[in-house]
């Protein structure tokens, strides 16, 4: 019987030696220059002990309910370490515009947008309230490249809302299945990537069924580098990188 996700990874031997010198000596490494980084773990901890209530609709599993800010926060935001990488992405590809699949309460967001004020962010979010919440904390803040979307994601690609916009980079963290997954990343392969995009999927070793959507859209990714990094599996288009699946690992704790 197959391993579940996370245990394959665990026992798969690392190849960071085979990735250009980018990202192990910038993106991969713990050093970090950017002041921002740490506006962004404070906007984090900040989430994970506000005890705000929200009317919470979850799309991904029909399930509603109230719950806190931190507890949603603390089952579903951005890992600083990994919100660092997407950073450093940012930073090193001179990314311009970014679509983000699930604002939750604006973890992931704030590491996205803060990367570079320049780079201009739009987020989705089909819950209102959860929506409302994010947009009113970045706006406290005085953020101005965030759009904030409250919309289904289906909808949003059924209804060409984003009227053929192209983006350089996506972020793909709501609605954690396979079928999910599978059909905003067909959706964005056929309509919004620029020439040359990076794709993040979060949490593809979150259950098996998120582990199969990356193995599918790895392998059918052939002319394109699939770096699995445990958490994050992140494809790169069109980049001249290794091709293939490299399965690598994050050097230090942030």
């Amino acid at each position: 019987m197959k391993l579940p996700g996370n245990i394959s990874y665990l026992i798969r031997s690392k190849e960071n030696e085979k990735l250009p010198d980018v990202f192990n000596e910038f993106i991969l490494d713990s050093m970090f220059q950017m002041s921002s980084f740490v506006d962004c773990c404070e906007y984090r901890l900040n989430m994970l002990s506000d005890d705000t209530k929200l009317n919470v609709k979850d799309f991904g599993t029909g399930k509603s309910g109230v719950r806190k800010v931190k507890d949603i926060a603390r089952r579903s935001s951005t890992q600083v370490r990994y919100g660092g990488v997407m950073q450093k992405i940012i930073d090193a590809f001179k990314v311009k515009n970014v679509l983000e699949l699930g604002t939750s309460v604006g973890i992931g967001t704030m590491f996205l947008a803060r990367a570079n004020a320049k780079t201009n962010v739009t987020t989705v979010e089909g819950c209102p309230e959860t929506y409302k919440f994010a947009m009113s904390e970045f706006a406290k803040r005085k953020i101005v490249n965030v759009t904030f979307v409250n919309d289904d994601f289906d909808h949003l690609f059924s209804s060409k809302a984003l009227n053929g916009q192209q983006f350089d980079l996506f972020f793909l963290d709501g609605n954690h299945t396979a079928e999910a997954t599978i059909r905003y990343f067909d959706q964005i392969m056929k309509s919004h990537c620029c020439k040359k995009s990076i794709i993040i999927i979060d949490d593809i070793n979150w259950s098996r069924d998120m582990f199969r959507a990356w193995n599918e859209i790895s392998e059918r990714m052939t002319d394109s580098l699939c770096l699995n990094l445990f958490r994050m599996g992140i494809i790169f288009c069109n980049y001249g990188f290794p091709k293939g699946e490299i399965i690598a690992e994050i050097y230090k704790e942030w």
